[in-house]
């Protein structure tokens, strides 16, 4: 058998790209097929560590590791969790597409086309988007009702300077709003796994008694 002598930086890309291949929505909009819940965890998984890279990314390619200034403790209430229900992860995610689509804008205001910052923005905002469509194929979301609307995004301060730490501040939120709920599926996932076990042992022991 021949033996794959790719670089492991690119195998870790194609792993991740197949992450994602079921995130994106098929035809209408929905997954092709209903997404299971250990899929919703390896993509959490996957996006809480994007997050972090594109936080240090744009930390310092904004020059705004100087002092923490990024790293508050304020978080936006929309961030900061606990994540309750498919109903409230659902709520959090469309506003942190929004908010990826207006920190992306202020990007494209001071990036040429191409830029890295603005190729990041667009791939999170993918796996944003992604999750959302899964959450929507295992969770139907119930229609609301005539003329509302889903939460406004945050409000663009005017000056470039404080929306580009407005920008660093949401997304080190966000790193953190992910890697938490990371740590909660892993946790619900440890949990369930221990208690099949533990009642397939007590099968065990009553079909041997």
């Amino acid at each position: 058998m021949r033996c794959d002598r790719r670089p492991l930086g690119v195998l870790a890309a194609v792993t991740k790209g197949l992450f994602i291949l079921w995130a994106v929505p098929g035809q209408g909009g929905r997954p092709l097929q209903p997404p299971t819940l250990q899929q919703i965890q390896a993509l959490v998984r996957h996006m809480a560590e994007d997050a972090q890279e594109l936080f240090a990314f744009y930390e310092k390619d904004q020059h705004l590791a100087i002092n923490n200034l990024c790293r508050t403790n304020r978080l936006p209430e929309w961030l900061r969790g606990p994540v309750t229900g498919p109903g409230a992860l659902r709520a959090t995610m469309t506003r942190m597409a929004q908010a990826l689509q207006d920190i992306a804008q202020h990007q494209r205001d001071l990036n040429p086309p191409g830029a890295e910052i603005l190729r990041r923005l667009a791939s999170t905002h993918l796996k944003v988007r992604g999750l959302l469509n899964n959450l929507d194929g295992l969770f139907p979301a119930p229609s609301l009702p005539p003329g509302r609307r889903p939460p406004p995004g945050p409000t663009a301060p005017t000056k470039v300077f404080r929306q580009k730490l407005e920008g660093c501040r949401i997304l080190w939120s966000y790193a953190r709003f992910m890697a938490k709920l990371n740590a909660q599926l892993e946790g619900r996932s440890r949990g369930a796994r221990w208690e099949k076990r533990r009642s397939h042992r007590g099968s065990w022991l009553l079909a041997h008694s």
